[in-house]
């Protein structure tokens, strides 16, 4: 099978380029994939390997440090 990737500046001939296609016996025509979004546990994992984390010794000095920020 061969692929073809065509780049389609005017949104608006899109449609009729795909009618045009699917005419063709043996053409058929696919969107590429959408990016799928990324979930919040999915960053955070980033943020973890990226060594975006900070570490407390307890609960307390986390709450000490989330008062001053305020």
């Amino acid at each position: 099978m061969t692929q073809l990737m065509v780049t389609i500046e005017d949104s608006s001939k899109v449609s009729t380029i795909k009618k045009l296609l699917q005419m063709i016996e043996g053409v058929h025509v696919s969107l590429p994939p959408k990016k799928k979004r990324k979930t919040g546990i999915d960053l955070a994992y980033e943020d973890v390997a990226a060594g975006r984390v900070t570490r407390y010794n307890s609960f307390s000095d986390f709450m000490k440090e989330i008062k001053s920020e305020l």
